[in-house]
């Protein structure tokens, strides 16, 4: 029995008995309700449906990763170390200083968010790598605990195996491990600052962290990078000095803001304070990359092979320059087959599906956005599956596409973030519902 079939049995199982189920997810509603799974001050919308993996799924998914990561340690090594190849990047002379700076750690990027169309027997492309600001582990704790001890688990067999990753603390894990090799020793930090810009961050989530670092001894601060002040050998905040800062303020808004936090720039620069996420993570980030990776003419440091993944794996992407009068010809005329996607934004914000306008309406967006920052890009057909859906206390299966967040913590995968959404793009922006994550084994019935 794989992931697959325990989707079905799930379904049989509440059309056998929906009245039951009905009063379950209403407790596994509030139960969401009360918690700190918030998005813009709300409780996160989600579905009263378990999503499976099995260890064949983990393990395919897993050898594809593999691969990839090689790739793109190869790239930031090739940026770093190569000036012609740094110019091809879209990146303003303060980004490109932040990137090379050495975040005092081996890691390129020890958190990501890649974010995955995965159709199970049917095979994976990646929708974007998110390695700037990654966020939702909390959202998944929330509802893999409530959905864990609902009613939708009873339809798994009894013989069944079922795990689920615990994305925060093994964050916590690996970022302590970290500040271990920023050291150069074992003693834990004594002050965490959790930073982001006001407003900006999922407060909800930070006070959780907060809470499991304090819970291990490090007096935690969620502060703005603003209010953070450098005397040339440390770090303060509020006249505390900062051992270890979790940076979640994204590159662009610090890059937009330079003058405003320059004493956090200056003394990561120093290498006098350990920041989790370094800015090296940016070159992966962008979704400039895409479309760098299929140019012939950069990539001449990747092997035949690895040329072979990008073109499997990676949706066709071009950078959408003024002036490309061809590309801007095959947006017109292949409006259903291509997106328009903005280097550095979240959420959905600026993306563009040409299957959503008309063609007068797309031919505005195109003229609109060339030459400012986008990637033109083939659209992936979202895979698809039935899920449960209540609505007004009716229970049914309604088709859905899905997307996949694999959360990579030191490049291996530590937790999953499943959303959902009926629009050709799943974002908070449009349509996106939360699902929670299990991995199931030796099931033999």
């Amino acid at each position: 029995m794989d992931a697959e079939d325990l989707l079905t049995r799930f379904r049989e199982d509440v059309t056998s008995r929906p009245d039951e189920f009905i009063k379950d997810y209403r407790k596994v509603k509030q139960e969401v309700e009360n918690s700190s799974a918030r998005y813009l001050g709300d409780p996160i919308d989600f579905l009263y449906q378990p999503m499976f993996f099995s260890p064949e799924d983990l393990d395919w998914i897993e050898g594809v990763l593999d691969q990839l990561t090689v790739i793109l340690n190869k790239t930031i090594e090739k940026y770093r170390f190569d000036e012609s190849f740094r110019r091809v990047f879209p990146f303003s002379k303060r980004t490109e200083e932040l990137v090379l700076a050495d975040p005092g750690y081996e890691n390129h990027f020890p958190m990501a968010r890649f974010d995955i169309f995965y159709d199970y027997n049917e095979g994976l492309k990646f929708c974007e790598f998110n390695t700037d600001g990654s966020a939702g582990m909390n959202e998944a704790r929330v509802l893999q605990n409530a959905i864990y001890s609902s009613e939708a688990m009873e339809s798994i067999p009894e013989d069944c195996e079922v795990n689920y990753y615990t994305p925060m603390e093994n964050w916590i894990d690996t970022i302590v491990d970290t500040y271990h090799e920023f050291t150069g020793k074992q003693e834990d930090p004594r002050t965490v600052a959790i930073v982001d810009f006001q407003g900006d961050g999922i407060n909800s989530e930070f006070q959780e962290y907060k809470e499991r670092f304090e819970a291990r001894g490090y007096k935690t601060m969620i502060c703005d990078p603003r209010e953070l002040e450098y005397d040339g050998d440390n770090m303060f905040f509020d006249s505390e000095r900062i051992d270890l800062v979790y940076r979640r303020a994204t590159t662009h808004k610090i890059v937009e803001r330079y003058g405003e936090v320059e004493p956090f720039l200056e003394a990561y620069k120093d290498g006098n304070v350990c920041v989790i996420g370094g800015f090296t993570s940016q070159v992966v980030h962008n979704k400039s990359l895409f479309a760098i990776l299929q140019e012939e003419a950069y990539t001449d440091f990747l092997s035949e092979e690895e040329k072979e993944f990008i073109q499997n794996y990676l949706p066709l992407s071009r950078i959408f320059h003024e002036g490309d009068s061809s590309l801007k010809d095959q947006l017109v005329e292949e409006k259903d087959q291509f997106l328009l996607k903005p280097f550095d934004k979240f959420a959905g914000h600026g993306v563009y599906v040409g299957d959503d306008f008309d063609q007068d309406e797309w031919e505005e967006k195109v003229d609109e956005v060339q030459g400012n920052n986008y990637i033109a890009q083939e659209y992936c057909n979202v895979p698809e599956k039935e899920f449960l859906y209540v609505k007004d206390g009716d229970l049914s299966f309604e088709k859905f596409g899905y997307l996949i967040g694999l959360f990579l913590y030191n490049q291996e995968i530590n937790g999953l973030y499943t959303r959902v959404g009926r629009e050709n793009v799943i974002a908070s922006l449009v349509e996106c519902f939360t699902l929670p994550n299990f991995l199931v084994e030796n099931c033999d019935e």
